[in-house]
């Protein structure tokens, strides 16, 4: 994939995700599919928590420092202080998609090969964070799929 796709693929996949939030009827939001698996509202917050505290931060370094050190972000830590289930999905996704917009900006104006120093990963570039981002997406993208399609055989009131 090229640049140009993928950075159109980063929107496009914002995008499709704020959509498949949105088919959910809004008293489903907290619901779980299983034992031990998210709600869309947990995988809407872990979705915001990366974008917000990992990629967008790991690009403005990128972008504006000369190799940066990239700490390690433990996002189950953030998980666990950050997600409030009072807090209404559309805050959650103007914010997550306010942050995909200056990734995205960023990504257009700085060059791709830009390294920075990843606390276990070792060197990477603005360009695999882009990339990166876009794959966290899709991977989450399907999983709020799976929980609205068990929610409408699974959740409340349906025949188990």
């Amino acid at each position: 994939m090229n640049e140009k796709r993928i950075v159109a693929s980063l929107k496009n996949s914002a995008e499709e995700f704020a959509l498949e939030i949105a088919r959910l009827p809004a008293e489903g939001t907290l619901w779980r599919p299983g034992e031990g698996e998210w709600s869309q509202h947990e995988i809407l917050t872990h979705v915001y928590i990366a974008d917000h505290h990992v990629f967008l931060p790991r690009l403005r370094a990128m972008a504006t420092e000369v190799n940066p050190f990239l700490p390690v972000v433990d996002e189950v830590a953030l998980q666990k202080s950050e997600w409030n289930p009072d807090t209404p999905r559309e805050e959650l996704l103007k914010a997550f998609m306010a942050d995909r917009g200056a990734e995205i900006d960023l990504l257009k104006a700085h060059n791709w090969d830009r390294p920075g120093a990843h606390g276990s990963l070792g060197p990477i570039t603005l360009g695999w964070v882009g990339q990166y981002a876009l794959g966290h997406t899709w991977e989450h993208g399907s999983q709020a799929m799976r929980a609205r399609l068990y929610y409408t055989v699974r959740g409340p009131g349906k025949a188990s």
